[in-house]
């Protein structure tokens, strides 16, 4: 009973953990660098979440060692303020192509912390269930 009491906590932490450690070496390896938005591709919601609303996706061009590159940081939600011509701060990484980041907090860090809020919810819910079931169903024989 307990691995099913505690599954979801203990799943979500790993995630947690998993994409923390990701988005972290990420952010050490790449540079912060200034990209300005080149083009703005137009993408209509496929998901459940997003049916109805248009999708942008930026794509960037950011002088990183002396040559020019071009990047995009992949779909954002329908309501990003970024338009063609504008600048934004962005982290590249120095040997790599296309793949760009937005130097914010939710372009480096949202996924960890919205599984660390799950794994919170999780935590919420299991000790009180765990605590419950304890006392009243494994604990009947104690003395």
């Amino acid at each position: 009973m307990a691995i099913v009491i505690w599954a979801g906590p203990v799943l979500f932490a790993l995630a947690t953990l998993g994409f923390l450690a990701a988005d972290g070496l990420w952010y050490l390896r790449s540079v912060p660098v200034n990209g300005t938005v080149a083009e703005l591709h137009e993408r209509p919601g496929e998901t459940l979440f997003d049916a109805g609303v248009t999708n942008y996706e930026p794509i960037f061009t950011y002088q990183l060692g002396g040559e020019t590159r071009r990047a995009s940081i992949g779909p954002a939600h329908g309501a990003s303020d970024l338009a063609v011509g504008e600048t934004a701060p962005i982290r590249a990484l120095p040997g790599g192509t296309g793949d760009v980041r937005m130097d914010t907090w939710r372009g480096l860090w949202f996924i960890p912390a919205m599984l660390a809020l799950f794994t919170l919810g999780f935590t919420i819910v299991a000790l009180p269930t765990w605590a419950a079931l304890d006392r009243f169903v494994f604990g009947k024989g104690r003395t």
